[in-house]
């Protein structure tokens, strides 16, 4: 309360935020428009379409170097682009992380840190110009995905639980809502998020493909040392645990103190009680080198599996990684990757016993290569494909 100067009290009074020269609606609205109901209507169908050449329209999330997620996204639309398929990429950037970036600086970006895509890229949907199948590939995507015209399907690229990534907040129900509005998805990697899609959310699963390694990764003609750690130290995504792995190799340390620790991954330098070399984001022509020469990596991911276990294994690096979470489900019975209980002790533990056993690394070096060369970008492609393909089938001659 405040006095007027007459010795009345009047009500506080706060002051007036002009709403801009745009007054544009908030952020998330049209995300709320989608979950009251305000969707695109998908448009008819001919029979010839399943068959032929499709325009397939990929909305990806503001991306920056070194993300996994986006390395599949592209990497699975270069192999479509190869079989004859138009691909148009549309980055979404509703927060404007580049505001500047144009479609051409995008195309740029992605095929100088990614991959070569031939089709264009676009800033924003201004251009937008429909398509035969509209695939999202982040939370964010799929709201756009079903508000954009001129689509005859629709389809829903998922690598990660991405409701995870967030505290309980309006971003981690939106994420989760995503799983619950009908859009066929391909899921990568093991089973662990396949299986959470349909018993949570009831989420139909149009397909599934392992993840296939970047061919920069490859066994190196240096030596392999027998003191060398190398961490994915990401430290910026809470969910690589980044923190776990350094109180383990403080208490590794404590016992070895010759050790060699590397970290990788990120800018951030993070603090630790022990020296290490930081090596900062990498790329994977020189990142093979490093898993070559180490003698153990640690690469943690507290939700689904993470590309960069498989990255190593190609490079004969054995891996340590947490139990219970998405790596867990995939490599539980092939005995590839050590997996160890959530305790700095148990990691550790586990880490000393591939350094005591050089017979058991070796094994791990030639077991691990055999099975990433198993995967490869053509089958993933092949999976997607036919499911979208699937998905157009069933919806021949429906208005």
């Amino acid at each position: 309360m405040t006095d007027d100067g007459t010795g009345v009290r009047t009500a506080p009074r706060g002051r007036l935020i002009d709403a801009g020269p745009t007054g544009r609606p908030h952020v998330y609205t049209p995300i709320t428009d989608v979950l009251d109901g305000r969707i695109a209507p998908l448009e008819p169908l001919p029979e010839s379409t399943p068959d032929r050449p499709l325009r397939l329209a990929l909305v990806v999330p503001h991306f920056a170097f070194g993300s996994g997620g986006h390395q599949v996204v592209f990497a699975l639309a270069h192999e479509l682009e190869q079989r004859g398929h138009t691909v148009t990429t549309w980055v979404h950037d509703p927060h404007g992380e580049r505001p500047d970036a144009t479609g051409a600086v995008l195309r740029g970006a992605i095929r100088e840190q990614y991959v070569g895509l031939e089709g264009p890229v676009f800033a924003g949907f201004e251009h937008w110009d429909g398509a035969d199948v509209v695939l999202a590939t982040g939370w964010q995507t799929v709201y756009p995905a079903m508000s954009l015209p001129g689509c005859r399907a629709r389809a829903y690229l998922v690598n990660d639980h991405e409701p995870e990534f967030y505290p309980t907040s309006l971003e981690s129900l939106f994420a989760a809502r995503t799983y619950t509005l009908g859009l066929p998805c391909f899921v990568g990697g093991g089973p662990w998020l396949a299986d959470l899609l349909t018993t949570r959310y009831g989420a139909q699963v149009a397909g599934r493909f392992a993840y296939p390694v970047d061919p920069a990764f490859g066994p190196r003609p240096v030596a392999r040392r027998d003191d060398t750690i190398v961490v994915y130290g990401r430290d910026s995504t809470p969910r690589r645990a980044v923190a776990l792995a350094l109180i383990a190799l403080q208490e590794l340390k404590a016992r070895r103190p010759d050790l060699r620790v590397v970290l990788f991954g990120d800018q951030g330098v993070p603090e630790c009680t022990f020296a290490y070399e930081h090596l900062g984001p990498i790329a994977p022509e020189d990142l093979s080198w490093v898993y070559s020469e180490a003698t153990v990596g640690l690469a943690f991911s507290l939700t689904h599996g993470s590309l960069v276990p498989h990255d190593m294994l190609a490079c004969g690096l054995p891996v340590v990684d947490l139990d219970g979470f998405g790596t867990a489900a995939e490599h539980a019975d092939t005995g590839l990757v050590e997996l160890a209980a959530l305790s700095p002790l148990a990691i550790a533990a586990a880490v000393e016993r591939l350094l005591d056993d050089p017979e058991e690394r070796a094994r791990r070096a030639q077991a691990g290569a055999a099975h990433v060369a198993a995967a490869s970008w053509q089958r993933a492609a092949d999976a997607v494909e036919a499911g979208l393909r699937t998905i157009l089938r069933a919806r021949v001659g429906v208005a």
